[in-house]
């Protein structure tokens, strides 16, 4: 049962270094006693009076604990709760002594006089005309902060994205608020439509207004991306946008019409159906299309035979006939596919390309999708990689989207790109790298299609396979038998949809769990064993689950492999300790650290947290360090691009619509030694048997095909 506390704030506890949790004391307002309330939230200020929803529970270790599910500053009313407020520290020329005098002079007039008179305060003793003139300017900013915070709190809207908004406009915010609410979607990270469209209303936008309504559409389409679609269907946007907005469907398939008319949301035709799109996708898919066809007619380059017996003479082997093959495809093609399971020699076949293409003086690029996919190409192929990120000099803009410096006006020198894990990259990166090739240049795209789909919307790589145009080699012989054999065997299974089973060198391992909880102690149990937090195995093991919640999520087992780690409980939110293996949430291009990068803490301050990445120091202050998270365990999806001598997978049927065989065949692959599956066999058997079969809404092989017309 929700109740409801007002009081004073007296103490802040605990508040999390990235301010998404706080433990402060209450002065309850009507009993005058101190109680303890946590709050999943920026700490509020101390002697801010405020107003709490929530429920009492009990703390394991702390006792009773008011848990709010809300916290609303109201503004102070009784001389004791005015005096603490000015005394916070928030008004700058006022400390506690001068609080205190301007209190005893007005007393519970106080707040008016600033609201309304506040040149009166030159009658209190030790104001004179400069401090006045600095408690007005500061006053004016705190009043205006307050003002929005209770505003946007009394739409549901959380005190941090209010001072979000106030640090991103400034002076401007109520401009914003007022004329252009439907800019903070895109200005203000985690602020979701529904958000920003309370806002408008509350500012007497009309529910039928036509922006609000294309806004509305535009966002139904953008949730489209999160589950990987390029595009969505006409009739399913308008249907969806009419729930959310409320309003008739009429009113939005008027305002859909004309917006798709005028060119503001692009679209395409397929099989008679009409599919619209955000523009910067429209964009990425047909462009790409036309790309993709201009680099087919490249011109061939001579034979490879020399550059092959050359690199075989150097590394005492033999090339197998779809190995040859793939490097004579790679002189006289464009652009070519290569695509196997682990150990099947794509490294090997990469070398041999290379070297080839320096019998022709061509220069080579290597990249990957992620900076552990390109750390591992450049180890195997002896050839220095980067993050296509990186290689395309990627920047972040205050709007929030990514510029590539290296683009059709400024493209790569190089005249071979070659780009690994490309099964990882989605069409908006593909289009980009696309655009990045200068004329004449040759791309060859290697990948395991049988691994997880991009993260991001579409799928280039198995479109360009499925249309059947771009030379694609297919390397099915396995040669890396004896080095991780049980690990390959299995995949091999998974691939083709049969159950997996231990082997016998003990290269491939499953523990049969019982139930979740059961699951959960094995996993704490083989982590202690394998000394997991010792800096020798830090670094070659990984925890993997499919997802973040439940008592076997990322989130539960990166905590409780943390506290197994330091030996000691880590209370409140996330705390980073000095030797924690943590991995950065997405891309900074300032520091030189990307999405998916594994690093080690080596030193935590008050409001620092100094990071290593291999070679590489990092330093995250303020509100930096949520760009990094522990990294123990990690998701299927996140490992992608990564290898580890051991990897530990949980995989349950509480999981559900995780359990898919690509999901399965990535998780195991990840590992070069050793795989540790913690499953049942009714789990594996619904992975095994589960193609993902999910199509997304993508016309970019309609688009290769000449079928989608706009």
């Amino acid at each position: 049962m929700t109740e409801e506390l007002r009081g004073t704030v007296r103490k802040i506890i605990f508040s999390s270094d990235d301010g998404r949790f706080c433990v402060f004391l209450l002065e309850d307002k009507e009993s005058r006693k101190i109680m303890t309330a946590a709050y999943r939230g920026p700490a509020p200020y101390v002697g801010q009076p405020v107003l709490l929803r929530g429920c009492w529970e009990r703390h394991p270790r702390f006792g009773m604990q008011f848990k709010c599910s809300t916290l609303e500053n109201t503004k102070p009313e009784e001389s004791e709760e005015i005096k603490q407020f000015l005394a916070s520290g928030l008004i700058d020329g006022i400390g506690p002594s001068m609080a205190g005098r301007i209190v005893d002079h007005f007393g519970r007039k106080t707040l008016d006089v600033f609201e309304n008179r506040i040149d009166d305060l030159r009658q209190v003793p030790g104001i004179g005309r400069k401090t006045l003139a600095k408690i007005k300017e500061s006053y004016e900013k705190v009043r205006e902060e307050q003002e929005l915070i209770m505003f946007l709190q009394s739409l549901g809207i959380s005190e941090s994205f209010a001072a979000d908004i106030r640090k991103r406009y400034g002076g401007e915010t109520e401009d914003v608020l007022s004329g252009d609410p439907y800019r903070m979607v895109r200005d203000i990270p985690g602020l979701g439509f529904q958000e920003v469209d309370r806002i408008a209303l509350a500012k007497g936008v009309d529910p039928d207004d036509a922006d609000r309504v294309t806004k509305g559409i535009e966002y139904t389409i953008s949730r489209a991306l999160a589950q990987g679609h390029a595009c969505a269907p006409e009739s399913s946007v308008f249907r969806n946008a009419s729930l959310l907005l409320g309003v008739t469907e009429d009113i939005v398939r008027e305002a859909g019409k004309e917006s798709i008319e005028n060119g503001f949301i692009p679209s395409l035709v397929w099989n008679d159906k009409r599919y619209l799109y955000l523009p910067s996708l429209y964009e990425a898919e047909t462009e790409s299309a036309l790309r993709i066809k201009s680099l087919l007619h490249a011109e061939p380059l001579g034979s490879s035979r020399l550059a092959v017996e050359k690199f075989e003479r150097e590394k005492g082997l033999t090339l197998a006939d779809r190995q040859r093959e793939a490097v004579e495809k790679a002189l006289k093609s464009g652009v070519l596919i290569i695509t196997g399971g682990p150990g099947t020699g794509k490294t090997t076949l990469v070398q041999a390309i290379i070297t080839a293409a320096r019998q022709f003086q061509l220069k080579v690029r290597l990249m990957a999708p992620t900076g552990r996919a390109a750390k591992r190409l450049s180890l195997s192929s002896g050839v220095e990689a980067d993050t296509i990120h990186k290689a395309l000099e990627a920047e972040l803009h205050d709007s929030g989207r990514t510029f590539f410096n290296r683009n059709e006006s400024d493209p790569l020198k190089e005249d071979l790109i070659i780009v690994d894990e490309a099964s990882m990259m989605d069409i908006s990166l593909f289009y980009h790298l696309l655009c990045a090739l200068k004329e004449g240049a040759r791309l060859i795209l290697v990948g395991d299609i049988d691994q997880l789909p991009p993260v991001g919307p579409g799928s280039p790589l198995k479109d360009l396979i499925a249309w059947g145009e771009v030379p694609v080699v297919r390397l099915e012989h396995i040669f890396r038998q004896k080095e991780g054999s049980g690990i390959i065997d299995n995949a091999a299974r998974i691939r083709e949809g049969q159950m997996c089973y231990p082997d016998e060198e003990g290269e491939f391992l499953i523990y049969y769990a019982a139930s979740e909880p059961d699951a959960f102690r094995e996993i704490m149990l083989l982590c202690r064993d394998m000394d997991y937090g010792s800096e020798k195995m830090k670094m070659k093991m990984q925890v993997l689950s499919p997802m973040y919640r439940g008592a076997c999520g990322v989130d539960h087992l990166n905590r409780a492999i943390q506290e197994l780690v330091h030996d000691h409980p880590v209370e409140g939110a996330v705390h980073f300790l000095p030797g924690d293996k943590v991995m950065q949430k997405k891309n900074d291009y300032d520091k030189g650290v990307y999405n998916g990068d594994l690093g080690i803490v080596w030193a935590v301050d008050k409001n620092k947290i100094f990071v290593r990445f291999d070679s590489k120091e990092v330093v995250y202050e303020g509100e930096e360090r949520s760009s990094i998270q522990l990294a123990y365990a990690a998701t299927v999806h996140k490992s992608q691009g990564s290898e580890y001598d051991t990897v530990i997978l949980v995989l349950l049927p509480t999981q559900g619509i995780m359990l898919k065989r690509n999901l399965l065949y990535t998780g195991v692959t990840r590992a070069r030694k050793k795989t540790i599956l913690i499953s049942t066999e009714d789990a594996i058997a619904r992975a095994v048997s589960r193609a993902d079969t999910a199509s997304r809404y993508s016309l970019f092989l309609p688009l290769l095909k000449g079928e989608a017309k706009s």
